[in-house]
């Protein structure tokens, strides 16, 4: 059996050599797409703190999943060290990725359709007395229900914003999310069997993929694609920003021409005040 590691050796190990190597891959923008995709991620990391704390302590505090003795440093609000460096290395390490698969947020007519926006905001909406109802019929669905109800109202506003361009860039989403997650899959089935983390029978399905309990997949996707989803509609709202000042400047412009000359090319000049018809 392998040693357990601690939580900030898994990290050593697993999350940022990832990192690293995502950041050496990143592609070089000109310097507007750069400060807007370093703006993203500062964005998407903040958010990820401030979003993901309530729950994850919470899940903590009810018993969802613990932690090997020693692999724990310190904690705040019943969250390990370790975790709260999760919530920035994850975000980075699927926006990194993100970027490297690359995506074109230019806006297009037909992005404020309604009806995909409707869609993803009643799903999304949905989504929460679902996962609560869950929770709520049975403990072993504490976990599953808990993130489906964590999930639903980021996928609303998101898809209440941009559904339309969502719509119409699935392979995207679906890619950039599916491919960190499926890395994350591995370190996380991997730091399980080592005992660095493990989940509640109690408070999760039982239910498994090659070991790897299907609330963990699911976590990996949700945390994704919400990531994805944000930094991708940000640029996207930028965009949409930029072609509307573009065409409110230019109907500006077009209002304070110069008057012109209404005389024609053979108008008489006017006559000078100064001669004197004989």
């Amino acid at each position: 059996m392998l040693p357990t590691l601690t939580y900030l050796q898994f990290h050593l190990v697993f999350s940022l050599p990832v990192l690293a190597l995502l950041w050496y891959l990143a592609p070089r923008y000109e310097a507007t797409r750069q400060r807007r995709a370093v703006g993203g991620i500062a964005i998407l990391v903040a958010i990820a703190y401030a979003y993901t704390t309530p729950w994850i302590s919470y899940m903590i505090r009810r018993g969802a999943w613990g932690y090997a003795d020693g692999a724990v440093v310190a904690r705040a609000l019943s969250i390990p060290l370790g975790e709260y460096l999760f919530f920035a290395i994850q975000t980075i390490v699927v926006a990194f990725a993100l970027h490297r698969i690359g995506f074109d947020p230019t806006f297009r007519e037909g992005d404020f359709d309604r009806v995909p926006r409707a869609a993803g905001v009643l799903v999304g909406l949905a989504m929460v007395p679902i996962g609560l109802g869950l929770a709520w019929l049975d403990s072993s669905f504490l976990y599953l229900g808990g993130l489906i109800a964590w999930v639903g109202p980021v996928l609303a506003l998101q898809w209440g914003v941009g559904g339309g361009y969502l719509a119409r860039t699935p392979r995207l989403w679906i890619t950039a999310t599916l491919a960190p997650a499926a890395y994350f899959w591995v370190a996380d089935r991997i730091a399980i069997g080592m005992g660095t983390w493990y989940l509640s029978p109690e408070l999760t399905t039982g239910i498994a993929v090659l070991g790897l309990p299907i609330e963990e997949m699911l976590f990996f996707v949700a945390a994704g694609v919400m990531t994805i989803n944000g930094l991708v509609l940000f640029e996207w709202v930028l965009d949409w920003n930029d072609r509307r000042g573009a065409a409110a400047d230019a109907v500006a412009g077009a209002g304070s021409e110069p008057e012109r000359d209404v005389r024609g090319p053979e108008s008489p000049a006017d006559p000078d005040p100064d001669v004197v018809d004989d």
